[in-house]
């Protein structure tokens, strides 16, 4: 029977959680509990309240780290359980292209004109062709400029400049991007003619096999989205929600070789999202994704896809096939 000074310590260990405010009980007690059944470490408390945290505010639920099934639960538990230091690698927009060229060789990497530790050395640049300008630590600070408006780079040191004096992630348990040292890209702009920009190949991949394509096309106001498995089908899954889903796609003639590339740049990962750019049958390497959308997919969608990231679920353990399949 517990004794009146362990209730009293339980009591007042409450009414500190409650104090950090109401998320923070089951979040404590819930780690209690994860922590008799997977390999916790006092060092991982804080990603654990964060991520629980992000998953309370986006899905107003919590993931299953003890038998995760649906896809934002692994991503969940891939934040806390797989952080071997190629993911800082991959993660960083400048250096995954040595990474990329070692696995696939150069021929797939975007012309990389100017890389700057500083927003206002932009100004000194001369340009005769469209470029984009992105940082490499973060997600989103991109801009597309035609080499004509080549004179508003100066609009471009402000916004630059805030987004390299912010840590990127952090608020979203997306622990490797804390480690990238951020610095501004200046590459080519691919098909700058067209109407759309070019269309994501995201292949979601398990060491090096693709598991599923979300092709996402028509970028813009009904930017739109198709899951396809990897022999070409169309699937009937809306996976993104803030996209618009359709059934049909047409395979495009150097689909083997747009699998192969995806393949061979996934191996050694339990799961990453490689994207790549198809411009006129030129393949060209986008990025590579280990947190997509934070893990935080609304819907049925991510609960089918999830099935199919078939990575073994003991941390000290290599991946391991399964058969699932769409």
């Amino acid at each position: 029977m517990p004794t009146l000074g362990w209730i009293e310590k339980l009591r007042a260990y409450s009414s500190k959680l409650r104090s950090a405010g109401p998320i923070a009980l089951p979040i404590a007690f819930k780690w209690r509990f994860d922590s008799l059944f997977l390999p916790l470490e006092s060092s991982q408390r804080t990603l654990y309240d964060t991520i629980h945290k992000l998953f309370w505010q986006e899905l107003r639920s919590f993931p299953n780290l003890i038998k995760p099934k649906d896809f934002n639960s692994k991503i969940q538990w891939l934040k806390l359980f797989d952080q071997k230091p190629e993911i800082v690698t991959c993660t960083d927009k400048y250096l995954v292209r040595n990474f990329v060229e070692d696995r696939v060789g150069p021929d797939y990497l975007t012309k990389l004109y100017a890389v700057l530790d500083k927003p206002e050395l932009i100004l000194n640049l001369q340009i005769s062709k469209d470029v984009v300008i992105k940082t490499n630590h973060d997600s989103g600070t991109v801009f597309l400029l035609k080499r004509e408006n080549s004179h508003k780079f100066s609009k471009l040191v402000e916004p630059l400049k805030l987004a390299l004096s912010k840590t990127y992630g952090h608020l979203n348990g997306e622990w490797a991007y804390a480690y990238i040292k951020p610095k501004i890209l200046v590459e080519e702009y691919l098909d700058s003619e067209a109407e759309y920009p070019p269309a994501d190949f995201k292949f979601h991949c398990v060491d090096g096999r693709v598991q599923w394509l979300q092709y996402i096309f028509e970028r813009g106001i009904n930017t739109k989205e198709v899951i396809v498995d990897p022999l070409g089908k169309a699937q009937n899954i809306h996976f993104d929600h803030h996209l618009i889903h359709v059934n049909e796609f047409q395979i495009p003639e150097n689909w083997d070789e747009l699998i192969r590339v995806a393949e061979e740049l996934s191996r050694g990962f339990k799961y990453v999202r490689v994207d790549l750019y198809n411009v006129a049958g030129r393949i060209v390497f986008g990025e590579m994704t280990f947190f997509p959308l934070m893990g935080c997919y609304p819907g049925q969608g991510q609960k089918k896809l999830g099935k199919l990231l078939n990575f073994s679920l003991n941390p000290f353990d290599p991946y391991e096939s399964s058969s699932n399949q769409l």
